[in-house]
């Protein structure tokens, strides 16, 4: 008699324990599903990497304004790069002094010194522009000077007027120049004359991308001649191809110690859009005669139109790619797939940048269908941004009771 009751009261205190531990088992909190990426954060387009016609022996850099840049080839110590400096004595006066699409700015009265320049600097075959004691010479005007007929008088023009001194104003540039991330540029004066200015093309190349953005330094940038107060004649611009098969800039630069320099932007059709490329020659040595400059636009010309066969439409993402999954003990995992293709307009081997945002999947999850929205996938290199939907390539449900009870 006793036998059976112990039996039934631990046959109930089992039971109550089967049941407490099921309670336990079931209130337990389930662990999070846990989200898996199987695509990296930085990839390449695939294939070869093009091959450009890169001067032998010469610096040289090619970017595309908004997808990437080309890279840099040949020497990349800095050298001097003559009137290329002058990029920045403009970009340094319009943000003094800006200039409005229809305005030519405050005048400047031209004094006997700037004659007494004018007439040494000529003497000693620079390039100048023509003043005359008295005259009133815009801000426009003197910008025209300073780019187009690439006076070195007009130079210290422009910096005694900014900067006080010539030296104090090359303390400006130099200062722009590490705001703007030039880290292998030092400015000796505001001509570019001095061989102690020097530079390399990603530089001034980075230099000359900031600057077109001002609308005038742009317009007087692709301007081929200029008319001078006082001539009949016209002062033309040293870089002949302006105007020129969609060459819209930007300054050209040629000393016996820089040799050739040629800074440029030209526009191009890439794959149905409308975009600048700028590049950089520095440094093309030729026969250390004006053939120096010649051969340093003909380097850039080169380039340029070598773009046109090399950049086109890649997919890099595929539609239905998996880019990772969602993994839950419970079930199988469930992968995460774009819902839609990303294109770039680049050429193979350019960079660019992968990132994957998803929503927080908690315990408490409910099921998720097959197709469902769950995040993002971002492409990224230069100003191009794609974004495409994340879909869950499966269902993914929450825990049941079954395995709530029987899990370990």
């Amino acid at each position: 008699m006793f036998g059976g009751m112990r039996a039934s009261i631990v046959a109930g205190v089992v039971a109550v324990v089967i049941v407490i531990l099921g309670i336990i088992q079931f209130v337990r909190p389930a662990p999070q599903p846990h989200v898996q990426l199987s695509i990296g954060s930085q990839a390449a387009i695939a294939g070869t990497a093009p091959n450009l016609p890169w001067p032998s022996g010469v610096q040289a850099t090619l970017d595309i304004a908004g997808i990437g840049s080309f890279g840099t080839h040949g020497p990349v110590t800095p050298g001097p790069i003559g009137s290329v400096a002058k990029t920045m004595t403009a970009y340094l006066v319009l943000k003094a002094h800006p200039l409005g699409p229809y305005s030519n700015g405050p005048s400047l009265t031209v004094t006997p010194a700037d004659v007494a320049l004018y007439q040494q600097d000529a003497a000693t075959q620079q390039s100048v522009m023509r003043v005359v004691a008295g005259e009133q010479l815009t801000e426009r005007k003197l910008l025209e000077g300073l780019m187009i007929a690439s006076g070195n008088n007009v130079a210290t023009m422009l910096a005694d007027w900014i900067g006080g001194t010539p030296q104090h104003f090359a303390s400006m540039m130099n200062q722009e120049a590490q705001q703007l991330g030039m880290v292998h540029t030092h400015y000796y004066g505001p001509s570019g004359l001095n061989p102690q200015t020097v530079s390399t093309a990603q530089d001034q190349v980075r230099l000359a991308e900031v600057a077109m953005q001002i609308p005038v330094f742009a317009e007087i940038a692709a301007m081929p001649q200029m008319t001078v107060p006082g001539q009949t004649a016209l002062d033309y611009n040293y870089n002949y191809l302006i105007g020129h098969d969609g060459i819209i800039g930007v300054k050209t630069g040629s000393t016996l110690q820089a040799g050739g320099c040629f800074i440029f932007a030209g526009k191009r059709t890439l794959g149905n859009q409308n975009l600048t490329v700028y590049g950089g020659i520095v440094g093309q040595a030729g026969t250390q005669t004006s053939s120096q400059l010649v051969m340093s636009l003909t380097d850039g010309k080169n380039l340029l139109d070598a773009v046109t066969g090399i950049v086109g439409s890649h997919a890099v993402i595929q539609a239905g790619q998996t880019v990772g999954q969602i993994a839950a003990p419970w079930q199988s995992a469930v992968s995460l797939k774009t819902a839609k293709a990303v294109n770039l307009l680049g050429w193979p081997g350019l960079s660019y940048a992968i990132h994957v945002k998803l929503k927080t999947f908690p315990s408490n999850t409910q099921t998720i269908a097959t197709g469902t929205t769950v995040g993002t996938l971002t492409v990224t290199t230069g100003s191009q941004t794609v974004t495409v939907p994340v879909v869950t390539g499966s269902s993914l449900h929450g825990p049941s009771l079954k395995w709530r009870l029987t899990r370990l």
